[in-house]
């Protein structure tokens, strides 16, 4: 059985950039979730086929390299392969392209299959696997690196958690996540230099109410900064691990 690859075109919209044309991270993270999220529904088991089973994806882990952010009316090409199952875990490859075919981004994510109804890790169901084109024997994980032990906090903010950060899982999108952790960056780092790599491990769902804390550790490398995110509820929990690497433009 051969892994089912998909692929969609996206044209850079104005109200995806930032100040500088560029197409923000978090629009990039939304074509991928989009992308995988298109070929769920086109085979079949898309939301609505999810939803009567009480069953979902959850996002647990992302790895994203950046080469190029392309510009405001540019085209790009988001392809994904599924690459494995293991136990509940899914583990999902992605690489987006300019309209030269040019790799421009690749990602890594890993996922974990829930009884929405118990809210708890469940086994991927057979009919995943032939839905996905996998085997029992495609069950190699990709490797993801582990974030790294904050030392200090440099920044801080506090966020509340509005009715429109919430997705289909009913709880909250794993882009706002970057979008909190962005927030606690002083601003001329975010003028002067671009995000290139992302690495998030989620640990615990958030959901509509709640108040979270980022705490943000800067550390100035040579013409770059390195920022561990460190995002944790009012009870000082955990909720998700952020790293972030920014190069000079």
């Amino acid at each position: 059985m051969k892994k089912l690859e998909a692929e969609k075109e996206y044209e850079v919209q104005y109200y995806e950039i930032d100040c500088n044309k560029k197409l923000l991270l978090t629009s990039l993270m939304n074509y991928l979730q989009d992308a995988c999220t298109k070929q769920s529904e086109d085979i079949g088991i898309g939301i609505d086929y999810m939803s009567n089973k009480g069953i979902g994806w959850v996002l647990y882990k992302w790895n994203i390299h950046i080469y190029k952010y392309p510009l405001y009316g540019e085209k790009v090409k988001v392809k994904t392969i599924p690459q494995a199952f293991r136990k509940f875990y899914a583990y999902r490859s992605f690489k987006v392209l300019d309209s030269n075919e040019n790799i421009i981004a690749e990602a890594n994510s890993v996922w974990f299959l829930i009884n929405t109804r118990k809210r708890k890790a469940m086994t991927v169901t057979e009919d995943m696997y032939e839905a996905f084109g996998l085997e029992k024997e495609d069950n190699k994980p990709l490797d993801i690196k582990k974030i790294g032990k904050q030392e200090r906090v440099d920044s801080e903010k506090i966020f509340n958690v509005r009715y429109s950060d919430i997705d289909t899982n009913k709880h909250v999108n794993n882009v706002k996540y970057v979008d909190w952790a962005v927030e606690t960056v002083p601003l001329d780092i975010v003028s002067d230099y671009s995000i290139t790599y992302i690495n998030i491990a989620y640990k615990k769902e958030i959901t509509y109410g709640d108040k979270i804390k980022v705490l943000t550790q800067i550390d100035n490398k040579e013409n770059s900064f390195a920022c561990l995110h460190k995002i944790v509820d009012e009870q000082n929990k955990e909720l998700a691990l952020v790293e972030t690497f920014w190069s000079n433009k």
